[in-house]
């Protein structure tokens, strides 16, 4: 996917990241573009074929996730064939209608199988089986056969190791695990409503949020192509380090001071949530330091008093107290009340010392041995309760722990150990959640009995608890969580049947959110000369295919750019990150993109000097994405209109002509 276009399929886009020079030559080149791009697709066809290949779709294992594989491809037009071991019992009788004739019984791990299924003219594999090591070993038949297609291998945790060592020497093949897939999607149910979802990408925290709830200048509309969301909702960086109007200094500045009220703030919540004996106490200490450096400052002065009060407060006596004695009487001479003082600060000293020996031996045996009571994180954060899962549960905790949320496991532990609290079983978990509920729960057992069972005697424990639920093949998984009182039902055939299905075109799927009922993929594309989204601007990609741009990685940059600007054109060789439905990358795939509704009229106020008409003309040629010299014909003093432009970008544009002298106003094309 992301391949070549199939630009015949809507004409209406008359290539609108090439500029014209005027009204007529613009309408004439969109006119030229359209029937060039329906020659280009009668000769390379939709998506991105290699040579050799017929375009058709393999998939092998017509299970539950399978045949949800093949309803999704149904949109996309290409040649479908199905091989399984055994006739499939199958979910849908329309399904069964249309392919039962394509279908091929026999062993994916078999040549001639496999040839006779037409693997070696086929465009994608998709391996299925619910067996790991036959997926295994039949895409290691399938690459013998096809070189060149792109292979799809279900797989399962236990197999990581040897997927990633696949995937990095035999390049075309993608390893799934469904269940580590779900992940995101399963801690984007467990946040607040304020905070949809968070993600990371290239190394970047980011994060959807409602509109009403950020600055403009630091927020991209999420779009959504095929879904009705409730709510404009905009993508955003989790934390603003970005440099204020007054320059760079000036952000840092801000940026300190802010860190800084933080800072003052979180010690005044932990002192609040201290009880009133462990104030007196922090309060007593602090006094006793203020008031030994005033009594034993004498003729040092303060610095004198500071060093034996820390000194005495560190349990030694001798040293600090040899510095008070003057004079030849020593310490004949000495008072009787700076000999108890002093003691007494000595005897403080050794409390505070031998408390603070005691905590580091007790986290010394505690990582040495193993053996510690099992105790809640802090106090001020209800913990996110996790119940069974395994890696699954491992990697929603690393999620919610990128949020600054503790989380309480309930499970087996595993070898790999980790930060969060794991106890053996629920009942301890429950116990231990006795004075405070859970914030969230996630059940991520796989018997769904076992986990809705769970979910409802939660729900009567602690009322308005947030839950998600995991259902492997359970189809109608939101309607069952409306039914269940608002439950996040969350089903792993139907998430991970449309990352499989953008797999097979040769995107990776980095990510799946969970956002409205919908699911969200985080996709990296790379761009290559000829692909649908080569040589067209970010506000292009955006408006026309339904995605979000969230970054951008060009070839001799180390650094990504974090939501790149409108203007900005994707070029050969760039890598995409974006936020995608499957209705968007079916868009992608089949080059069907939605025309640009907008253009600009321009008419120049006055005269343009040698220096504003250049300015102009590199301002025009920036936001049209072409090259100067063919913006003439639109500053040639007559009134002229722009090619079609999407809406977000006509508003910056128009303002900044406005600012060199050009008169502009923005039309919606009928």
């Amino acid at each position: 996917m992301g391949a070549t276009e199939a630009r015949g399929a809507n004409p209406a886009d008359p290539a609108p990241d090439r500029c014209t020079a005027g009204q007529d030559n613009a309408v004439a080149a969109a006119a030229a573009g359209g029937a060039a791009d329906s020659q280009d697709q009668g000769r390379r066809g939709p998506g991105r074929a290699a040579p050799g290949s017929d375009g058709s779709v393999l998939v092998c294992g017509l299970g539950a996730l399978g045949q949800a594989c093949l309803q999704r491809l149904l949109a996309f037009n290409v040649p479908l064939r199905c091989l399984d071991l055994a006739e499939p019992s199958w979910r849908d009788p329309d399904l069964q209608r249309r392919l039962a004739d394509r279908l091929l019984l026999g062993d994916m791990r078999r040549a001639h199988v496999l040839r006779a299924a037409g693997a070696e003219q086929a465009r994608a594999v998709l391996l299925l089986s619910s067996e790991s090591t036959v997926n295994i070993e039949a895409a290691l038949q399938v690459r013998v056969l096809n070189p060149q297609a792109e292979i799809v291998v279900r797989s399962t945790s236990r197999q990581t190791s040897l997927g990633a060592l696949l995937e990095e020497r035999l390049p075309g093949i993608a390893v799934v695990d469904p269940l580590l897939l779900c992940a995101g999607a399963i801690a984007s149910a467990l946040r607040p409503d304020t905070i949809p979802a968070s993600f990371e990408a290239d190394g970047i925290d980011l994060q959807i949020c409602a509109e009403d709830d950020v600055v403009e200048r630091l927020a991209r509309p999420l779009q959504q192509a095929g879904t009705e969301t409730s709510g404009a909702l905009v993508v955003m960086p989790r934390r603003d380090l970005t440099q204020g109007e007054g320059g760079e200094d000036s952000g840092r500045r801000r940026w300190r001071g802010r860190r800084l009220r933080q800072g003052i703030e979180r010690c005044r919540r932990r002192m609040v949530r201290l009880s009133r004996p462990q104030q007196l106490l922090l309060l007593a200490l602090v006094a006793l330091a203020l008031i030994g450096v005033a009594v034993f400052s004498g003729a040092g002065g303060w610095r004198q008093g500071v060093f034996v009060t820390l000194g005495l407060l560190k349990g030694e006596y001798v040293d600090p107290v040899n510095l008070l004695l003057t004079g030849e009487a020593g310490v004949r001479g000495a008072s009787g009340w700076l000999i108890g003082g002093t003691l007494f600060y000595a005897l403080v000293g050794t409390l505070l010392t031998s408390a603070l020996a005691a905590v580091i031996l007790e986290w010394l045996l505690r990582d040495r041995l193993g053996s510690s009571r099992p105790r809640l994180p802090r106090r001020s954060r209800r913990p996110i309760l996790l119940v069974e899962g395994g890696v699954l549960a491992e990697r929603v905790g690393q999620l919610m722990r990128r949020d600054g949320r503790p989380v309480l496991r309930v499970g087996e532990a595993d070898a790999a150990g980790g930060p969060d609290l794991l106890l053996p079983d629920l009942p301890s978990a429950l116990k231990l959640l006795a004075d405070r509920p859970a914030q969230a729960v996630a059940l991520l057992s796989t018997d769904l009995l076992a986990n809705l069972q769970t979910a409802l005697t939660l729900q009567q424990r602690w009322q308005g608890v947030r839950v998600a639920l995991l259902a492997h093949s359970f189809g109608a998984a939101e309607e069952l969580g409306n039914l269940l009182g608002g439950m996040a039902v969350v089903s792993a055939v139907d998430l991970v049947a449309d990352a499989v299905v953008a797999t097979a075109f040769g995107e990776r799927i980095e990510a799946v959110l969970r956002l409205g009922g919908s699911n969200l993929l985080q996709v990296r594309f790379r761009i290559r000369q000829g692909d649908t989204l080569c040589e067209r601007n970010v506000s292009r990609i955006q408006n026309g295919y339904g995605i979000t741009i969230v970054s951008l990685r060009r070839q001799r940059q180390r650094q990504p750019l974090c939501l790149p600007k409108l203007e900005t054109v994707v070029s050969d060789g760039d890598e995409l990150v974006a936020l995608a439905t499957a209705e968007s990358l079916r868009r992608i795939e089949l080059g069907d993109a939605t025309a640009p509704q907008c253009r600009l009229r321009l008419e120049q106020a006055g005269a343009l000097g040698s220096a504003g008409r250049f300015e102009v003309q590199r301002t025009l040629a920036r936001w049209l994405g072409c090259k100067p010299g063919e913006v003439l014909g639109l500053l040639d003093g007559t009134e002229t209109l722009t090619p079609p432009l999407d809406a977000d970008l006509c508003t910056p544009l128009s303002e900044q002509l406005r600012r060199l002298g050009v008169s502009c106003r923005m039309e919606t094309i009928p």
